[in-house]
């Protein structure tokens, strides 16, 4: 039986192989996790189960000496998989070039490629474009293109995002465990990424113009730094243990968020979506939804308050059958890659 070995380190992960390992009955799947905000609580609630090895820190020296120990402690447990199969992890794909497996590489962050912060994200990136396979929206196809090998390249139409909402049900008890029925969520800036650059927070001004309009927040931090911005502010809620982020899009106001991933969640969904990430270099991902109006980009608090603030910007209902193309489209591209090699 094929062995396919999956690593999960960020929340977001935890979202997109549970939709597609269901698919992968017929293969043995060897599960391992990283500690970084939500990820290993998301992934449970999933039903994911799986060793969890290493942590991540916003400290760039901390971060990075993590990073190398999670690698030496994954080439040691890890042995003999046939295929390497995660999100945006150069280090799953230099394990699996090593033991001879093959490896399977999801991306979305070209913006990686433009940003030059640090030797180690470069290195990364280097390891990345080793993979055997490079899974990407075809919205940044061509800027992949000018780096990795054309011929590794399988893109598909949509989002990642839409994979895991193709599956999306509503929890039915949601509004249970918020005090409001009436909200928008904001989640911080992703400070202590490799690509982040400018490493100042709007969150305070947000929160402050946001209690101004008596707005009433639920706030999802992605590290202890974080809740330093909400030390002085009222008519927020923060939850006690993980939340699915697809039910705070489906049931939010409006999505307000630091980095891509849930502004293109709630997008998906038909939920006005904010992204305040900090730099005007973007992802090409986030560029087409911007484009097509389906995310405002801005980086001034008052801009994005009025926006969330303005009825003509109303929730519509998610086009599921696209999102099901989409999740199709790769579980089929992953089939005959596992199936044929």
């Amino acid at each position: 039986m094929t062995t396919i070995w999956v690593d999960i380190i960020n929340p977001s992960h935890s979202h997109f192989f549970s939709s597609i390992l269901p698919e992968l009955q017929n293969h043995e799947v060897i599960v391992t996790l990283r500690d970084r905000a939500e990820t290993v609580d998301l992934a449970r609630s999933f039903g994911l189960s799986g060793e969890v090895i290493g942590t991540d820190y916003r400290d760039p020296l901390r971060k990075t000496m993590a990073m190398m120990s999670r690698t030496i402690a994954l080439f040691s447990r890890v042995k003999n998989a046939d295929y390497a199969l995660s999100f945006e992890n150069g280090m799953s794909t230099l394990i699996s070039r090593v033991r001879g497996g093959t490896s399977i590489l999801f991306c979305d962050n070209d913006l990686k490629f433009l940003q030059k912060t640090s030797s180690l994200q470069d290195l990364e990136m280097k390891f990345k474009l080793m993979a055997d396979y490079l899974f990407l929206p075809r919205a940044c196809r061509e800027r992949f293109s000018l780096y990795a090998d054309p011929d590794t390249i399988i893109s598909y139409d949509g989002y990642k995002e839409d994979v895991y909402i193709a599956d999306f049900k509503p929890d039915p008890d949601f509004f249970e465990t918020i005090p409001f029925r009436d909200f928008i969520a904001i989640r911080p800036e992703a400070l202590g990424s490799f690509y982040v650059k400018d490493k100042a927070s709007i969150v305070p001004e947000i929160l402050r113009l946001a209690e101004t309009e008596s707005l009433n927040v639920v706030y999802l931090p992605r590290e202890k730094a974080d809740f330093d911005y909400v030390k002085h502010t009222n008519g927020i809620f923060i939850p006690d243990s993980s939340i699915n982020g697809l039910d705070v899009c489906c049931h939010a106001r409006a999505v307000l968020t630091g980095s891509g991933t849930m502004a293109r969640e709630a997008a998906c969904m038909g939920t006005p979506a904010v992204s305040f990430f900090p730099s005007t270099n973007l992802l090409s991902v986030d560029q087409e939804l911007i484009r097509a109006g389906k995310i405002l980009y801005s980086r001034d608090a008052g801009e994005i308050v009025d926006y969330i603030t303005c009825s003509r910007h109303d929730k519509k209902p998610p086009d599921m059958q696209r999102c099901k193309r989409v999740k199709a489209e790769v579980i089929s591209g992953i089939a005959r890659i596992v199936n044929e090699d």
